[in-house]
């Protein structure tokens, strides 16, 4: 159903297909469910698509897809979030769908809304929706599916007994009528469960996640990108493009338009298009969207672990959530935790203002702690001999000689090899130890003399 014509039909037919799998899955069964998606995941994209492109269901569903009729109602879209604005919205969604059918569909949906309709009376509007459906589900034999987009405002606002009238239709229409809302966080973040009982019971039963799309969805939007900015990339840009926005669609949709304005060139490193991109202030403000939504101790987690920190010092339900919600991801199972993007992740480093934690060696284990948290990497024995000198000697100058002597106790070092050495073996430990290996905070180089180690204050 819904077959028009417009900027979805550019959108190839497996977009979001693994998303799309899960939601069919809920509606085949009559079931609804919530699709939760942060700021720049694409969550409204997907309910637009799913709209206007059915034949995506095709592979998922058994019965006959055309039986389905996607109805998208986009909350922000209403003059005003009201009970009479929101049940208007509704009507006025299923006529236009109406227009669609067969004419005998269409002609009894116009004598049903012809009247005057007193949008405050939720009687009549209820009795108006029933006898709509009773229309699009019984005699034109369709299955309606409700994609409630932006739905977070509507789920703070609307009252109780709104929300329970939807389940109250549902119930009516049991298996034949289904709610898909799409929102930025789960409901009972937006609004005590006991409060809308009726409606969250059946919505909350099933959680969709999106987040940054899988390498099939990142390739075509970026070449959608190149030929909306009518250039292109070649496949070093590309790799770079995915890597440092880590498909969120945001992020690559951006990342797309720098490349093209020479913000960012083939030459230049991961590291230093992460800086530059987060130097414009649209990736910055998708970030500070990304961090707002964190609940205080989902902030901590991250600032954690961007440290260095070893997730198994970090709360586990935190980190659970935060998988689950796509901003910490892993190559595989046994894999490290990582944060999602390169960009966020140095977003989040800046947020704490460059500032690291104390570092101390654990006096048995001889695990690097900062702040206490262990961190989780693994001296070799000379950075722990270099490390241990530095801590003796916080904010002094170690002059080369005394370095080299300290660490190479038993070593026979020659003339003029011996800065080489030490500058390598800096390096290794500056790679293990600072936030930014390149912008070091503790290993102070003092040119001509030495280095000096520095703890924050």
């Amino acid at each position: 159903m819904n077959r028009t014509k417009n900027y979805w039909t550019d959108y190839p037919i497996t977009y979001r297909t693994e998303q799309i799998a899960t939601i069919i899955s809920w509606i085949t069964a009559g079931e609804s469910g919530v699709v939760v998606g942060g700021s720049g995941t694409g969550k409204s994209n997907l309910a637009g698509f799913l709209t206007s492109q059915p034949e995506a269901i095709n592979p998922f569903v058994r019965d006959n897809p055309d039986r389905y009729l996607f109805l998208h109602l986009d909350i922000n879209g209403l003059p005003m979030l009201t009970v009479p604005f929101f049940y208007r919205g509704l009507v006025q969604t299923l006529q236009d769908a109406a227009e669609r059918l067969d004419p005998e569909i269409q002609q009894a949906m116009q004598q049903l809304t012809a009247g005057q309709i007193n949008w405050d009376d939720v009687f009549q509007v209820l009795t108006l929706l029933q006898k709509a459906y009773r229309l699009v589900i019984y005699q034109a034999g369709l299955k309606v599916i409700w994609l409630l987009d932006r739905f977070d405002a509507a789920c703070v606002k609307l009252d109780a007994q709104t929300l329970s009238s939807l389940r109250s239709l549902r119930d009516q229409f049991k298996g034949q009528l289904c709610y898909v809302v799409f929102t930025r966080h789960p409901l009972a973040r937006l609004r005590d469960p006991g409060e809308i009982d009726e409606f969250h019971e059946i919505v909350a039963a099933n959680t969709c996640r999106v987040g940054p799309m899988v390498e099939r969805d990142a390739l075509w939007v970026t070449q959608q990108m190149a030929e909306r900015l009518n250039t292109s990339f070649n496949q070093t840009e590309v790799e770079q493009l995915l890597a440092v926005t880590g498909g969120l669609p945001a992020f690559l949709k951006l990342g797309c338009l720098a490349l093209a304005e020479g913000a960012v060139s083939r030459d230049q490193s991961r590291a230093e298009w992460t800086e530059r991109l987060l130097d414009r202030p649209e990736f910055k403000r998708n970030c500070q969207e990304i961090w707002d939504d964190l609940l205080p101790e989902e902030a901590t987690a991250l600032v954690a672990l961007v440290s260095g920190a070893d997730e198994r010092q970090v709360d586990q339900a935190t980190v659970n959530y935060l998988e689950r919600a796509k901003l910490l991801t892993r190559f595989s199972p046994e894999a490290k935790l990582r944060i999602f993007s390169p960009i966020f992740e140095r977003f989040i480093y800046r947020q704490q203002g460059g500032a690291a934690g104390v570092l101390e060696l654990h006096p048995r284990t001889r695990s690097v702690l900062r702040d206490g948290i262990p961190l989780e990497i693994e001296l070799t024995p000379y950075e722990d001999r270099l490390l241990s000198f530095f801590l003796e000697h916080p904010g002094e100058l170690c002059h080369k000689d005394s370095l080299v002597s300290s660490i190479w106790v038993d070593d026979e070092v020659y003339e003029g090899i011996q800065d080489d050495r030490l500058a390598q073996l800096i390096r290794r430990l500056r790679q293990k130890i600072e936030p930014d290996a390149n912008k070091p905070t503790y290993i102070q180089t003092v040119r001509g003399h030495g280095y000096r180690f520095v703890q924050p204050e």
